[in-house]
């Protein structure tokens, strides 16, 4: 029993050390990567071109309909015997 309570105060003394001083460094750590991020998505991706310079870029033409086999209508008459 004594054990365990000991166990116990050992983890949850440990968690606390380990949230006081290496949390800041891992949130300091990933705060700076994010902005990073953040810095390269508001760059622009393409090089400035020059003025009267043209460029016709295609969309993505891979979209295909979505083919439907549920089978051909046959049109019928009703027959009154």
């Amino acid at each position: 029993m004594l054990k365990t309570i000991f166990i116990i105060l050992i983890v949850y003394y440990s968690v606390r050390l380990f949230t006081r001083v290496f949390l800041p460094f891992l949130m300091k750590f990933f705060l700076n990567r994010m902005g990073k991020k953040m810095q390269n998505a508001q760059k622009p991706q393409k090089p400035f071109q020059k003025e009267g310079h043209v460029s016709v870029e295609k969309g993505n033409t891979s979209k295909k309909k979505p083919i439907s086999k549920v089978g051909e209508y046959v049109d019928f008459e009703e027959v009154d015997e």
